[in-house]
């Protein structure tokens, strides 16, 4: 009796770890602003793509966008009569996320108006009728941020088609996705005022992940914190990000993983655009302190890991998939946070700091961490960039009785005693150093560096 007892919690135990390593399969159906069209690097940019990276290895994610598609089967191009909706339903997915109305906003299809809604209710309903019996989430379409684009109208997305959208996910019982609430006043993601760039995406996928797993706080949830979240960044701006014309995010991560490849390392300077400004070997941006960084760190065999636009959550994903496999550094300069002001709290960042820390102790428990935080900003006590500031060094501080863990708030001299930031040392911005900033820096490390690489 105890040996059948045995054999079935066997059995039960292995339903339950395949159960929990099935892929579960997601499928994109849209137009022109689901395939990608207008983004350089698509494959990693669109919202599927960038879906992908926020689900993880446990999913796929699928993008059947067609450029030009209709909702409507009497459109100029019906997503009915399109290869991407028979290799959709053959993915057997199962979650589909639908997403079209845009293109039927145009006069030549909205004189179909009144099928609009049956039609959207057929296409549900063969998606729900499928063997794998998918979950069905229905997204609004985003704003059109000019008059007229293409055909495509403003007035007919806004005030006809967003409505039958909501009404068509309540009566069909589908979960609704609201991208145009999300995206209504982000015209600036929106460079050709129809189609989002990777930043655009990434709000929509943002609001699509949160859909799919958290209530949010207006609804009485828990929230979700996107600063302990691992991530790619979307960021591509190459040459205003000081990585040269065409160059995305990933061309500086990439850039990155080499140097491990390439050279021995013994001291990382890890962080955003401030980081990145050192300069340094094996990386191609623009930096004012070359000098500095050449006299000061590079015979310490030190990287600089920082990249442009970087948030709490991608440095989480860097350190998951590759910028420390291959090295053993000494020490590591942390200094992160300050892009995560304006969409996190002051305790979600400090648990995205938490979070890398403790990451990398366990990839890396000999290496000592200088853990700066965010830097000064804001151009008084008042700006709130100022109080996010502070408070996230009130939670942060106490990370310094870690082990291997050296807290430093380097905020004097760069804020002057009436509250107001030290142009001298502080750009105005706001929240970038000037050159004598660095050299400040520099000095308020030098002691802790000196004792680590003396040892």
């Amino acid at each position: 009796m105890g040996r059948i007892k045995l054999i079935v919690l066997a059995l039960l135990f292995s339903v339950s770890i395949s159960a929990q390593s099935q892929i579960i399969k997601v499928a994109c159906i849209g137009n022109s602003i689901t395939y990608g069209s207008g983004l350089q690097n698509r494959d990693k940019q669109s919202y599927p793509a960038q879906l992908q990276f926020w689900l993880g290895k446990n999913y796929d994610v699928k993008n059947f966008g067609v450029s030009g598609a209709t909702l409507l089967k009497n459109g100029n191009k019906p997503y009915w009569d399109q290869q991407a909706f028979t290799n959709a339903k053959d993915f057997l997915p199962d979650i589909v996320i639908i997403k079209l109305g845009t293109n039927d906003s145009k006069p030549v299809n909205w004189s179909y108006a009144e099928e609009f809604s049956s039609n959207y209710k057929e296409l549900i309903s063969i998606f729900k009728s499928l063997p794998s019996r998918p979950r069905i989430l229905i997204a609004t379409p985003v704003p059109v941020f000019t008059e007229e684009k293409w055909g495509i109208s403003r007035a007919v997305v806004r005030d006809e088609i967003l409505p039958m959208v909501k009404e068509i996910a309540n009566s069909t019982h589908c979960d609704l996705v609201d991208l145009y609430s999300t995206c209504l006043n982000q015209g600036r993601f929106f460079p050709d005022h129809v189609h989002p760039d990777p930043l655009g995406a990434e709000m929509m996928v943002e609001e699509i992940y949160i859909k799919l797993f958290h209530k949010t706080s207006a609804n009485h949830g828990t929230g979700f914190n996107t600063a302990i979240h691992p991530v790619p960044s979307p960021e591509y701006r190459g040459a205003s990000a000081g990585w040269g014309e065409g160059k995305d995010w990933f061309s500086q991560h990439d850039a990155i993983n080499q140097i491990g490849d390439d050279r021995q390392v013994d001291l990382v300077f890890l962080g955003n655009s401030i980081t990145q400004s050192w300069g340094g070997e094996g990386r191609e941006v623009w930096a004012p302190v070359k000098d500095l960084w050449d006299s000061l760190y590079s015979p310490r065999n030190a990287a600089n890991f920082g990249i442009s636009g970087d948030r709490t959550q991608h440095i989480l994903w860097r350190i998951e998939n590759g910028n420390f496999d291959k090295i053993k550094p000494k020490a590591i300069v942390l200094t992160i946070g300050v892009n995560n002001f304006r969409g996190n709290t002051a305790t979600e960042i400090a648990a995205g700091i938490t979070l890398i820390i403790k990451k990398l102790r366990k990839k890396l428990p000999s290496a000592k961490i200088l853990l700066l935080g965010p830097l000064p900003a804001g151009k008084d006590s008042a700006d709130p960039l100022r109080k996010q500031f502070l408070a996230v060094h009130k939670q942060i501080r106490k990370l310094g009785v870690h082990i291997g863990v050296s807290y430093h708030c380097i905020d004097k001299p760069f804020i002057n005693d009436d509250g107001s930031l030290n142009y001298e040392l502080m750009r105005t911005d706001n929240i970038h150093l000037a050159p004598k900033g660095y050299e400040l820096w520099s000095q308020k490390i030098e002691p802790e560096l000196v004792k680590i690489f003396s040892k």
